[in-house]
């Protein structure tokens, strides 16, 4: 239940900075702000706490689900660190959050987190 806690925390932290739209103007993908939080703020943490109660109760199935859980986000948050050494395909020498069609969908306020723009990592 401590790990299904710390997902939320770590979920809101990346809505609050703009991980959606950051990535969208990293890869040059359509990716909301409405489908980050249906996915991961909604979807997610469905699932996981449905496999805290499997995991009470015995449902094997739920092993499964603990163990993506535990390694799954694990390995995949540290390519969090290497997104800022990548060099953005939408703008990536201005530092303003910005607002741009991206494949026929208005992403709105897409910050630049790339270290050689903003001086910081």
């Amino acid at each position: 239940m401590l790990t299904v806690a710390a997902l939320q925390i770590h979920i809101i932290e990346e809505y609050q900075t703009g991980f959606g739209p950051a990535m969208s103007r990293l890869f040059n993908i359509p990716w909301t702000e409405k489908s980050f939080v249906m996915v991961f703020a909604l979807v997610g943490p469905t699932i996981y706490t449905l496999t805290t109660l499997g995991l009470y109760y015995r449902v094997p199935i739920a092993g499964f689900f603990a163990w993506f859980i535990f390694i799954g986000p694990g390995v995949a948050e540290f390519t969090h660190f290497i997104f800022p050494a990548l060099q953005p395909h939408v703008q990536p020498e201005n530092l303003a959050s910005i607002t741009q069609n991206i494949k026929g969908t208005e992403m709105i306020n897409m910050p630049n987190y790339y270290y050689k723009t903003t001086g910081h990592y």
